[in-house]
């Protein structure tokens, strides 16, 4: 078992927990397990709490299992193919399925579909690979679970490189439609707000003055009825953060109708469904809707459910403009 020790050197507050997912690049989770298995100290005393909070000076000694290797399962399952080619393969991701493996999800998702298309190494790994992103073969770019619509996959490593650094370097647009809570009269406008990930749990992100990662995002208002309290946009994200449109969109009085994760449920989703009936769409109101990249425009058109629903509030005319 690899012993590993740190000395906490900062000023400000933090948990035990936070600190050690960060400098072992594992998940709260993951951390957390180490604690309740009694594998962390804090000044030579073995920490139950996880939520412990550090002082400078503190020294942090953590015990290091070994992780077992497993192959990922292959999977057949039918997958939505908007285009594709020798090197790439465009598809509209339905709400509902998980794009990377993870600790929590090891099958049913896209890559055990990809598995078996494309042909990548299927190598033994460990969850430690899946948490920091080790195993990605053919994925180029992520959509949250929640999220519908274009994803581009690479059908080998050199398609994969290029396209990576065409994300990396920001040579590609995203549009997607987003159909959010409030209400404004405001046309359009520029979010540019640094995104963290939330000391609460390393599932959520959050907004942070100083520590966080610069994030900008460019909203268009299509339709904003003020009868509903809800309001149609376009969406240009220029930087990936996780979990941008949904933080930004939220932080600015626009949660996205049917994400709990941040404010887009609850009273507001209850008194709307009791205003235009039963939502039967899977996910949140986020749809990426069109990719421009490799000099061609791939277009995903909005799931039924959701289109219904916009229909319902906006009217039918409402389509023209997306």
């Amino acid at each position: 078992m690899q012993k590993i020790r740190f000395i906490f050197e900062s000023n400000e507050r933090e948990r035990l927990d936070v600190f050690l997912a960060e400098k072992l690049c594992k998940s709260r989770n993951q951390v957390q397990k180490m604690i309740e298995g009694k594998l962390v100290k804090v000044n030579g005393e073995i920490i139950s709490e996880k939520s412990r909070i550090l002082k400078k000076g503190d020294i942090i000694e953590a015990e290091i299992p070994p992780e077992t290797k497993f192959r990922l399962k292959k999977e057949d399952f039918p997958i939505d193919i908007i285009w594709e080619d020798e090197n790439y393969m465009v598809i509209n991701k339905p709400a509902g399925m998980v794009v990377h493996p993870s600790s929590h999800h090891t099958e049913g998702t896209l890559v055990n579909i990809l598995l078996n298309h494309l042909d990548f190494e299927n190598k033994e790994v460990s969850i430690d690979d899946l948490t920091k992103g080790r195993i990605r073969p053919g994925i180029v770019h992520r959509l949250d679970k929640e999220v519908s619509g274009v994803l581009l996959i690479a059908k080998n490593q050199e398609a994969l490189r290029k396209a990576s650094e065409l994300f990396k370097n920001r040579k590609v647009e995203k549009t997607y439609i987003a159909l959010c809570f409030g209400y404004t009269e405001k046309k359009a406008w520029e979010i540019n707000k640094k995104i963290k990930r939330s000391e609460r749990s390393d599932k959520v992100m959050t907004i942070s003055k100083d520590k966080g990662k610069n994030a900008i995002t460019f909203v268009k208002v299509l339709k904003s009825d003020p009868k509903f309290g809800i309001t149609l946009f376009e969406v240009k994200p220029i930087t990936g953060r996780t979990h941008q449109i949904r933080v930004h969109m939220s932080s600015d009085g626009f949660p996205i109708i049917k994400d709990n994760m941040y404010g887009g449920g609850g009273d507001k989703l209850k008194k709307l469904t009791e205003a235009i009936g039963e939502i039967k769409y899977e996910g949140i109101f986020l749809h990426s809707l069109s990719l421009r990249i490799l000099g061609k425009k791939f277009l995903a058109p909005l799931p039924k459910e959701f289109e219904e629903t916009i229909t319902k509030i906006f009217g039918k005319d409402i389509l023209e403009k997306i």
